[in-house]
């Protein structure tokens, strides 16, 4: 999950523990210091917690100084939050040069991509965007969604339609 954590963070919590099943979640800084309880029981239920820099903006231009001072800061304000070591990091839209990977590696992150985008931020039918996942998905497929503040407004049950066609149910 991308872009939170946000209203929703919690029933998508509520659903890991139903189902069995762990999220990663790469959060912003300002997401983080309006849900801190939240970004707490990520932590506490032993979710991937990791950054997704200090601002949601294409990185891709950065001089090497202008996008580490972004990772940095915000590790920095979700470490304090959450009381966590962050180890991963998404940039934002996915869009990563060669050499930004290993400027991410350089200072002890590890990027983490999706292999499955869910496309919940087209904002397109719910039906649409569980058929593409479940239509799509793969073995140790990485799928990408979003629990910010605009998520999609039936994304919990998206998610929790996606769990099912895998037969997660206990």
């Amino acid at each position: 999950f991308d872009d939170g954590p946000g209203p929703n963070t919690n029933s998508l919590l509520d659903l890991s523990l139903k189902y069995g099943v762990k999220f990663a979640f790469f959060i912003l800084p300002e997401q983080a210091q309006k849900y801190p309880k939240i970004v707490r029981r990520i932590v506490k239920d032993d979710h991937i917690l990791g950054s997704h820099f200090s601002q949601h903006r294409h990185h891709i231009m950065d001089t090497k100084t202008t996008f580490l001072n972004s990772l940095n800061e915000s590790v920095e304000k979700i470490e304090d939050i959450s009381q966590n070591t962050i180890k991963y990091s998404r940039v934002p839209y996915g869009r990563l040069l060669p050499w930004q990977d290993g400027w991410i590696n350089q200072v002890g992150y590890t990027h983490v991509f999706w292999s499955l985008d869910s496309k919940d931020y087209n904002l397109e039918p719910s039906e649409k965007v569980i058929n593409r996942v479940r239509d799509n998905i793969q073995s140790d497929d990485i799928v990408l969604f979003h629990d910010g503040e605009a998520s999609h407004p039936q994304i919990v049950q998206i998610v929790e339609e996606c769990l099912e066609s895998l037969n997660l149910k206990l």
